[in-house]
């Protein structure tokens, strides 16, 4: 990792929408044809299309790991291939974009901005990963009746698809198996069918409310187990609206036995010490979904450890987190979770359990 540079991610969160300006003009001026390809406002589209990479490249360089900036350029590759664009396109945007930054930004800092799209750029025709990998398996059990239960909810049959996996729970798999085999895996595959296009937003939305019933449900009716006298919190971090994934863990921990309060999410950052002592919580999960939200991430668990009367352990998670798994390190948290089950191992092993 680098060493993060405050003071140019501040120059690129502010300067973004101008900095793009510049770029999306110049792509035009290069781009054969750009007009016919991205109608009805060639300018206007690229222009919001650089103006969210300035602001992804500006939480990359705010955290010093230049990941962060290449799997988000990863995704924008996959999505232009998902819609049969060019992603030559893409590549020339990048390097207008850094053209663009050498020239504006003061000679001290531009180098810096340079090196991260520069390996941006030299990883970009390396990845030719598409989008096309299912995420289920039909040939495995589990994957079967994701697969069963997605169909079940885009035909209208929540209520069918729903008493599918209660009763998987029912009779021999275990609650928390019918989260990390079925319902997650099933999420993530309706966000890889919205990406390529193959969806709406209202069929995501609607696997996704399905889904959360299906957790109220399951979470309920899971066999009792002795409580271990312990209370994690779990939430998203402020701006983070995406917050099935932490309901999924808060469920797990409650299932094994804690007392688990979960507060959802884009929760204010003001609000969280106060709440860790009155619920007197021994741990807390906080998830991120986007690298644009590292930032608030750690500044959240400054807070925290500023303010909180208590002595709470913090572990950090999500897709924020995966390209740079490492990156737990630098903002003050205790440990850092891959996965739902994951979670529930490191905050039993935090507080020796």
């Amino acid at each position: 990792m680098n060493q993060p540079n405050p003071f140019l991610t501040e120059l690129l969160q502010r300067g973004a929408s101008g900095f793009a300006g510049f770029a999306a003009g110049l792509l035009i001026e290069r781009l054969p044809d750009a007009g016919g390809k991205y109608p009805p406002d060639a300018f206007s589209s690229w222009k919001v299309h650089l103006t969210q990479r300035v602001i992804e490249l500006a939480a990359a360089i705010g955290a010093g790991e230049p990941k962060l900036f290449h799997a988000r350029i990863a995704w924008s590759r996959k999505a232009f291939l998902a819609h049969d664009r060019n992603v030559d396109d893409l590549k020339l945007s990048l390097e207008v974009l850094r053209e663009v930054l050498m020239e504006r930004l003061p000679e001290h800092v531009s180098e810096d901005c340079s090196l991260f799209i520069d390996e941006a750029v030299e990883a970009f025709d390396a990845d030719s990963e598409g989008l096309d990998e299912s995420f289920l398996d039909p040939a495995v059990p589990a994957g079967k009746m994701a697969l069963q239960y997605l169909q079940l909810v885009l035909e209208g049959n929540v209520s069918d698809a729903i008493a599918k996996v209660t009763r998987a729970a029912q009779n021999g798999m275990d609650a928390a198996g019918v989260y990390t085999d079925v319902l997650m895996p099933a999420q993530r595959e309706i966000g890889r069918l919205w990406h390529l296009g193959d969806v709406t937003v209202a069929e995501e939305h609607l696997v996704s409310f399905a889904t959360q019933r299906a957790m109220a449900i399951l979470a309920n009716s899971a066999p009792d187990v002795p409580g271990n006298g312990k209370t994690v919190i779990t939430a998203a971090v402020a701006g983070n609206i995406h917050d099935i994934g932490l309901r999924a863990v808060a469920d797990l921990y409650q299932i094994a036995g804690w007392r688990s309060i979960f507060l959802g999410s884009d929760v204010p950052m003001r609000d969280l010490p106060a709440m860790l002592t009155f619920f007197e919580a021994d741990l807390f999960l906080l998830g991120a979904m986007l690298s644009t939200h590292i930032q608030k991430v750690a500044e959240t668990i400054q807070v925290i450890r500023d303010r909180c009367e208590r002595d709470v352990k913090i572990i950090v998670g999500g897709a924020a987190f995966d390209e740079a798994p490492q990156l737990w390190r630098r903002n003050n948290s205790d440990g850092y979770a891959d996965s739902i089950e994951g979670a529930v191992a490191l905050g039993s092993s935090l507080l020796k359990l």
